[in-house]
């Protein structure tokens, strides 16, 4: 007895052994959060945030985004089959930890036995054998050497991984409603102007062919007005194929046909001023609840986990059968005595050699370990660069409009002031087609200015990781 509780003592310490290297998991492979964001000064806010960026799309003071997000986040299939995952990983937990209980069976039944006579040297009279039977049977992985518990872990950090993921998704969608919300209103609005200068056009044409029935014109004057209203309205038939076109997106974002969006996505709806730069703060902290940065995180404790699976299958394992029951020729016997037996089997298995499988399946396990670290590490750097590339064209574009609105109120001035004189004939009309053209062009580019402010302001806050703040109870 003392010799049986050596030998375990000796494996317990072996198993404490694997769990041990299995707890060090290559952490300090991990490359460090920076401490600043290598922007410019201009783009370095001296505050940090004093939130969690939770519901960053309200500051564009639109009722109807908000709506949109909140059906997003109710109805988007994306989220809905990253929630399935999550359940799968919980219902795979929740069977590891069933192997800490034992499996218990009943089974009853009837045989009847008929024995040949020939088979030995001399015929014998044929036997008979009939007998009810019954059993209770139980079998039990006892944990001594904690491989369930590993097994329990490598699920447990699943779950965290498929949270990590819903959270991400969410991330994404959120993102993407409000990207293709505020792309739909730049559409319209640039519609609008094609529409408002398409008709100033007209007026145009109209003046340039009174004034050509009056002899005070050239059919050059009147060909190069048509020319140039023609070509504004025939830039309206793909705007507003774009603008279905985003309605259509917004439609499979939200889980729903076009039809059944909200009524406001279909009529005409100011875009929204482009709001300050965010505090950025430290890297550490925001990159920190990025969902995925915080999902290749988690990813690799999943790594760790398995690794601690794989090695602990080394050790023996413990475990307990028996059974107990009854069996008798007749029915009413079955409880009587001398019916009953039972069968108890503690068994210690230890696999001694296995053609080198369990050290493949350590060696996958490692450079699976090794992949998330990298998976990590790029992770972080990529997230980085996001956050700092957003920051800088929303900066960029803010500046550009700036300097792009002086443009358009030069140009509108300069259309107004050519057109003038032309009626007063004092000017050719190629200066009113350019004046016209260049007024189009501009405030088509201001409104293209203040759409990419805003998708590049999405941007960042996506970056920064959303308004996600890991509700998922794991």
């Amino acid at each position: 007895m003392t010799r049986i509780s050596s030998i375990v003592a000796v494996l317990m310490l072996c198993a404490t052994a694997v769990y041990g290297r299995e707890m060090s998991a290559d952490r300090h492979l991990l490359s460090p959060m920076p401490s600043g964001w290598g922007l410019d000064s201009l783009l370095e806010p001296a505050e940090s945030p004093s939130g969690d960026n939770a519901r960053w799309w309200a500051g564009f003071g639109d009722s109807l985004l908000d709506s949109l997000i909140a059906l997003g986040r109710e109805r988007n299939y994306d989220l809905a089959s990253s929630a399935t995952r999550i359940a799968i990983a919980k219902a795979q937990a929740g069977q590891a930890r069933a192997a800490y209980m034992p499996a218990v069976g009943l089974s009853a039944g009837y045989s009847r036995e008929r024995l040949s006579g020939r088979t030995g040297a001399e015929a014998v009279t044929q036997a008979t054998e009939s007998y009810f039977s019954g059993s209770v049977t139980m079998s039990w992985e006892i944990d001594v050497f904690g491989k369930i518990t590993r097994q329990v872990k490598e699920r447990k950090a699943q779950v965290a991984v498929s949270a990590a993921e819903y959270e991400s998704v969410g991330n994404a969608v959120d993102a993407q409603i409000a990207g293709t919300y505020l792309g739909l209103l730049a559409s319209r609005e640039q519609l609008e102007v094609a529409r408002r200068h398409s008709a100033s056009q007209a007026q145009i044409l109209r003046t340039t062919e009174e004034r050509f029935a009056a002899g005070l014109a050239s059919k050059l004057d009147v060909a190069q007005a048509r020319t140039l209203y023609y070509s504004t309205v025939a830039s309206i038939p793909m705007l507003e194929a774009s603008i279905a076109s985003s309605v259509e997106s917004l439609g499979v974002l939200l889980g729903m046909a076009p039809s059944e969006l909200p009524a406001g996505v279909h009529k005409a709806r100011p875009l929204p001023d482009c709001m300050a730069m965010p505090a950025l703060g430290v890297p550490a902290d925001l990159l920190r609840r990025r969902p995925d940065v915080v999902q290749a995180e988690r990813q690799i404790d999943a790594a760790a986990a398995s690794l601690g699976v794989a090695r602990g299958e080394y050790l023996p394992s413990l475990s307990l059968r028996g059974s107990v029951g009854t069996s008798a020729h007749a029915a009413g016997n079955l409880f009587g005595r001398g019916s009953f037996g039972y069968n108890i089997a503690p068994t210690l298995s230890w696999t001694v050699f296995d053609g080198l499988g369990r050290r493949y399946a350590s060696a996958e396990a490692e450079a699976s370990l090794r992949g998330a670290v990298d998976a990590y590490n790029l992770t972080v750097l990529t997230a980085m660069q996001e956050v700092r590339d957003a920051a800088r064209r929303y900066d960029a574009s803010l500046r550009y409009i700036r300097s792009i609105g002086l443009v358009v109120e030069n140009a509108a001035e300069s259309s107004a002031l050519s057109f003038d004189l032309y009626r007063q004939g004092l000017t050719a009309f190629t200066n009113v087609d350019d004046a016209e053209l260049n007024y189009l062009t501009y405030e088509n580019t201001l409104v293209a200015a203040r759409s990419q402010a805003l998708s590049a302001l999405v941007d960042l806050y996506k970056a920064l990781g959303g308004g996600w703040t890991f509700r998922v109870q794991l």
